[in-house]
């Protein structure tokens, strides 16, 4: 017994019909997190603390925007529960995340990355020294914030080559230079701005170029996200690509220190309209 023949017309319709169904994406929602701690790419909204603002923040809404999903920013906690989150597929995007071995593994990383987290030494303003290379720190007394994650080549160089001391917090490690406890701190270029500039010690403090150390920050989907499928994957490498050629991820990079530090200088709120 044949089949009966479609007219051309109503076979382009269910052809059209196919297509789009296999181009949108299983999921018109998305949730995402991240370190809670790292201005200027994330920090918590201090008008809404269970949502996350910030550089990342913003660029991830663009991206959802133009492909018409809707976002939701939340605060799960510090790097490693953020991570725990997304990892756990109970949060589909992690909005930052130097791409490693051991995370690939466990997330689809988008490129091109959002930015390039670069740890350079801070050192006084009035006491540079000689910097070319990471062997130029050999012998100099050194500090770094004990949260921070180095990659395993370079701790293995730092403890091979390196006199580093941790610090609880990067304002601790700061003051250490400015006292003359430490030659210079190891941290990222923004976030050491934001706190620095914060503190009112950025004119006290110089960092040396080049980096010790460079990592791309990337967005990045839970291999066990309801929502991964190639669509949302290809939309937000797509997206990604448009938005670093055209210099969005640094110009909101720098708003978002303005943000960050304006918030720091308003009066804190005493809950009264």
């Amino acid at each position: 017994m044949g089949f009966p023949r479609l007219k051309p017309a109503l076979l382009l319709v269910m052809l059209s019909v196919t297509g789009l169904a296999s181009a949108a994406g299983k999921c018109d929602r998305v949730i995402a997190t991240g370190a809670a701690d790292n201005p200027p790419f994330l920090w918590r909204d201090p008008q809404h603390p269970e949502r996350l603002i910030g550089a990342n923040a913003d660029l991830l809404r663009q991206i959802t925007d133009a492909i018409d999903l809707k976002l939701e920013i939340l605060y799960t906690g510090d790097a490693d529960k953020a991570l725990d989150e997304v990892r756990s597929g109970r949060v589909d995007i992690l909005a930052g995340a130097p791409l490693t071995i051991e995370r690939l593994q466990e997330l689809d990383f988008v490129h091109p990355a959002v930015a390039e987290l670069e740890t350079l030494p801070w050192v006084r303003r009035d006491h540079v020294w000689f910097y070319g290379t990471r062997e130029d720190l050999v012998g100099r007394a050194g500090a770094y914030v004990s949260s921070a994650r180095f990659g395993s080549e370079f701790d293995a160089f730092a403890r091979d080559s390196l006199r580093l001391q941790s610090a609880s917090n990067l304002t601790q490690a700061l003051q250490s230079v400015l006292v003359g406890e430490s030659d210079y701190v190891l941290h990222e270029r923004y976030s050491a701005i934001v706190q620095a500039d914060t503190l009112g010690l950025l004119d006290d403090l110089q960092p040396l170029d080049p980096p010790v150390l460079s990592q791309g920050l990337h967005l990045a989907v839970s291999h066990d996200s309801a929502c991964n499928d190639a669509w949302l994957r290809g939309q937000l490498a797509l997206k990604m690509t448009q938005l670093r050629a055209a210099g969005v991820p640094h110009a909101l990079l720098m708003k978002n220190i303005d943000l960050w530090k304006s918030q720091q200088l308003a009066p804190a709120s005493t809950g009264q309209d």
